[in-house]
């Protein structure tokens, strides 16, 4: 008769064993590794690619997703073939890649190098930047769109400051001013329905209007995406401590049409005026320091009635994850560096530092 094995003194898989170990296996095979794929692959579609090198590349008419990829890879637009057929079928894009000519920039992630591929020649790329007004997206989208009119653009606009997403976008030639609206707006609501959700929004403690109110003055003020956490953090303690937030960006944005308009400030440019205007204007004079606006936050406290600008998802994350600090004044020197200050002596001390020539 053979003598059982202590499983005490050898490494034995008794019954209790076995089914801890199939329990495990089942778990690493069927949760852990494929959660651990779809994140590599989450991360590596949107990867920059490796070249280093803006390329020119010809897509033929009848040519198949194996075909695309293949010409990609040779011209080191994309950093897997693999990675791009997959995208494309799990997105159910194949019919959608159009033939033509396409000059791909360097570093351009994979996602965007399909969106590029799946607009045709009749579209137009638009790219909209942030911390840019209403005017700004209406310079740059009549100049560009036959049938866009900056009045028009403007007007359906109104109100609509700081909820116009800023990003690259493919559009038809022949889009119509309510359409591309449309566009900016969907654009936002999708973008930032993480950011702004009323979980975010429940755990910051401000309502998603203020929300897009100070991120907007955060993407005008500040651009060292470190440092914006620690200025959202800043102007919001001001804020609830009712102090005037003195942030330069709402002065700028309240007197430049005073500039152009005069007293009413309230007329709309043409393209022309629009061409010679700066829309953000450094040279303040005491005089428009001290303009009466809702806007002049070094006038008056609390917030502005509106946002400023279009804000990004960094300017959104910096006031939704805002960093508390010992500081109450900031400063952005020429150089674009960001300087803090505790106390008032301590901020002149860095304007005289930093700011004055």
């Amino acid at each position: 008769m053979i003598e059982e094995l202590d499983p005490a003194k050898y490494h034995v898989l008794t019954p209790e064993k076995k089914r801890k170990l199939t329990v495990f296996l089942v778990i690493l095979f069927l949760v852990i590794i494929p959660a651990l794929l779809f994140v590599y692959y989450k991360i590596a579609v949107w990867r920059p690619s490796q070249s280093g090198k803006e390329v020119t590349l010809e897509i033929d008419s009848g040519k198949s997703v194996f075909e695309v990829a293949d010409i990609l890879a040779s011209k080191d637009a994309i950093n897997s073939e693999f990675l791009f057929i997959l995208y494309v079928f799990l997105n159910r894009g194949e019919t959608n890649i159009q033939a033509g000519t396409y000059t791909i920039k360097a570093g351009t992630p994979l996602v965007k190098v399909i969106e590029q591929l799946q607009h045709g020649k009749n579209d137009i790329t638009l790219t909209f930047l942030e911390g840019w007004r209403r005017e700004e997206f209406a310079r740059l989208a009549s100049q560009r769109l036959e049938k866009v009119d900056y009045k028009e653009f403007l007007d359906l606009t109104s109100g609509l400051e700081g909820y116009l997403f800023p990003d690259t976008y493919f559009v038809n030639k022949d889009i119509q001013d309510q359409e591309l609206v449309n566009l900016l707006r969907e654009t936002f609501d999708k973008k930032t329905s993480d950011l702004l959700s009323i979980e975010s929004l429940n755990k910051v403690g401000i309502k998603k209007e203020d929300v897009i109110i100070l991120a907007s003055m955060v993407e005008r003020e500040v651009s060292n995406e470190a440092d914006r956490p620690v200025v959202a953090g800043i102007l919001i303690k001001r804020w609830r401590e009712g102090m005037k937030l003195d942030v330069d960006a709402t002065t700028q944005y309240a007197v430049v049409l005073r500039r152009l308009c005069g007293a009413e400030g309230t007329c709309i440019p043409t393209l022309d005026e629009y061409m010679r205007l700066d829309w953000w204007p450094k040279d303040l004079s005491k005089e428009e320091l001290e303009f009466d606006s809702p806007y002049n936050t070094r006038l008056k406290a609390g917030l502005p009635p509106a946002p400023i600008s279009s804000v990004s998802l960094s300017a959104l994350n910096a006031v939704v994850n805002f960093q508390n600090s010992s500081y109450y004044f900031y400063l952005t020197d020429k150089s674009g560096v960001t300087h803090f200050a505790k106390t008032l002596a301590e901020h002149n001390s860095n304007i005289a530092k930093y700011l004055v020539d």
